[in-house]
């Protein structure tokens, strides 16, 4: 198979207080709930009252003190641990069900969210919007946007800076209220079909493909504009899935490449080196989802497999190019893969293949396969799911972002 190549809460009426949260802990949603559960034990506590509400995003700051939720479409709450309630500190003005992005700055007391509007006719363009949400209560509007940008707004891992296209080109922009500086020195497709600017964790570098769809190569640049390449020098070089998915170090770039196009719809999942360029596929061709790195980078989850069909999680060691299992048993729609801040256990949401409802139940695993076993019940749907930062991810590691 694999081959290695080289409903609305309501703050003030239900008074509720939560502790800090202990090391490799999970925070999940459900319709029901907000929940932290221990994954050794399967022990979980709820972090909000039920009700029936969907919940759309979890952001925790770096230093596990404060998490932020998305809720109905439009909503925003930040929960201070020990508090007494949550606190409202948005609300969305679109006319239709918004999609909502949040980041934590360092100060890890101001709250970055991104709202992009859904336009109301078709074949429009999203309305995009950005505000900081301070601890004061303050909520300010960020005015540094270009009036018609050519991509989606993509924030930088800090929360401190965006990246977008205008004018067929690539600029960078502070949140400071600082003037935006072009990155690119010639015009070019860039962000074209969707395909993002992906920041590298340490907020050094830029990723990105350039080209006419589906003929696009993958490039970066330094923050500055300095040292910008091409990763993929290829001819005709093609993508289908546009997923940049950089290694927690910044030295490596995991995406999905197509397998002799058009005539075939496997992919596979290909490594470069950002430092050297060198590259290499990690599998044969197939179908993989649910890639995630270890957070000593050295390790990637993947599943194998149509989501329609069984699928297998495994874990794929890039010094030794071996290949364990994680799962022993047929699951379905394996749409996420998180490793723990200490890389101890791997997290994952899929369908049991006896479930016709397509339900997503949350599990964990160790990374040797041992241990692996379900932490939801089959009537929860898990949607999202987020590790809490620990300690040591707060000293070392750069703000988390949502999945």
């Amino acid at each position: 198979m694999i081959q290695s190549s080289v409903a609305l809460l309501t703050t003030g009426l239900v008074a509720f207080a939560i502790t800090a949260a202990q090391a490799a802990d999970l925070s999940f949603a459900t319709p029901n709930g907000l929940f932290r559960l221990k994954p050794d034990s399967g022990d979980r506590e709820a972090l909000l009252p039920e009700g029936d509400r969907p919940f759309n995003a979890l952001a925790w700051s770096r230093s596990g003190q404060q998490l932020a939720i998305v809720q109905n479409y439009g909503e925003v709450y930040r929960i201070e641990l020990g508090a007494a309630s949550p606190e409202l500190v948005f609300s969305s003005d679109c006319q239709r069900p918004p999609t909502i992005d949040l980041a934590w700055q360092p100060d890890g007391e101001t709250l970055v969210i991104k709202q992009s509007c859904p336009s109301s006719t078709a074949g429009g363009t999203a309305e995009l919007a950005l505000f900081l949400s301070r601890s004061t209560g303050e909520l300010a509007s960020i005015d540094t946007l270009p009036d018609s940008p050519e991509s989606d707004i993509f924030l930088a891992p800090d929360g401190s800076q965006i990246a977008y296209v205008t004018g067929q080109h690539i600029f960078v922009a502070g949140l400071d209220g600082s003037r935006p500086r072009r990155l690119t020195q010639t015009s070019g497709i860039y962000g074209a079909a969707g395909s993002p600017l992906a920041w590298s964790p340490d907020g050094t570098q830029l990723a990105f493909y350039e080209g006419n769809y589906p003929f696009q190569r993958l490039n970066v640049v330094r923050a500055d504009g300095g040292d910008r390449r091409v990763l993929t020098p290829e001819a005709n070089f093609q993508i289908y899935r546009s997923r940049v998915l950089w290694s927690p170090d910044s030295r490596y770039i995991a995406y999905y490449r197509p397998h002799n196009p058009p005539f075939s719809n496997q992919e596979v999942v290909a490594l470069v080196n950002v430092n050297t360029g060198e590259t290499q596929a990690l599998t044969r061709p197939g179908f993989y989802d649910a890639l995630s790195w270890a957070p000593n980078s050295q390790q990637i989850a993947l599943a194998v497999g149509a989501q329609a069909g069984q699928q297998t999680l495994f874990r794929l060691d890039l010094a030794s190019q071996a290949f364990t299992a994680l799962t022993n048993q047929p699951l379905q729609n394996i749409l996420d893969s998180q490793w723990a801040p200490e890389g101890d256990w791997v997290a994952f949401t899929a369908t049991p293949p006896d479930d016709p409802l397509g339900t997503q139940m949350l599990y964990r695993v160790r990374p040797d396969g041992t241990a692996l076993a379900p932490l939801s019940a089959t009537d929860e749907y898990v949607y999202p799911f987020a590790w809490v930062p620990t300690p040591s991810e707060t000293n070392t590691q750069g703000l988390n972002e949502t999945p």
